[in-house]
């Protein structure tokens, strides 16, 4: 518990230190997809700070079951769409990006969906770490070298959650997980 509590401090320190708006955008953006009854849940970077790794991010990604009517909603209440993408709207205010994901579909070849979001909040709902993982973990099979920050941030939360080898991580995903695992082991970490 102590370990959660001081990697919990560092994510909010990143996010003060840094002197962006990324928290204040994403907070904004959930109360708007909850006032139209939209359900969510905060994935990326940004998941991956709050779940036991501080690191920088630039943009939040927020998976939605449709995202055209989130980003629809979202442009009606202080967001504008970014030419040239489907998924991307832009803070007004902040000019922080959020990357609207589909729950249910796949945005890389990986083996994964992503999950559907069910509860509607005007909170942050994180992914679940298992989720998180999992969905990390598929990104980077689906697009490899171009998503080795993928790889990179589930090396870290395995180690910053002390995660077991057994960790319940999707089977589609476990091989990969499992050989992050014993070479993160095999070097003494």
């Amino acid at each position: 518990m102590k370990a959660s509590v001081q990697f919990h401090e560092q994510a909010e320190f990143l996010r003060e230190s840094s002197g962006s708006n990324i928290e204040k955008t994403l907070l904004k953006a959930v109360k708007v997809l909850a006032l139209f009854q939209i359900p969510h849940y905060v994935c990326g970077g940004f998941a991956v700070q709050e779940l036991g790794y501080p690191r920088f991010t630039v943009d939040v990604d927020i998976i939605v079951p449709d995202v055209e009517i989130a980003r629809e909603k979202l442009c009606m209440n202080g967001f504008r769409r970014n030419p040239g993408s489907k998924i991307t709207v832009t803070d007004r205010e902040t000019k922080v990006e959020i990357d609207l994901l589909p729950g249910g579909n796949q945005v890389d070849p990986g083996p994964l969906t992503l999950p559907m979001p069910t509860h509607v909040s005007d909170a942050p709902q994180l992914l679940t770490l298992e989720s998180l993982i999992s969905s990390k973990l598929s990104t980077y099979l689906g697009r490899g070298i171009r998503r080795i920050q993928d790889y990179a941030d589930v090396a870290k939360l395995i180690e910053a959650n002390q995660l077991l080898r057994e960790f319940g991580v999707d089977p589609k995903v476990r091989e990969i997980y499992q050989k992050i695992w014993d070479e993160l082991h095999a070097q003494g970490s």
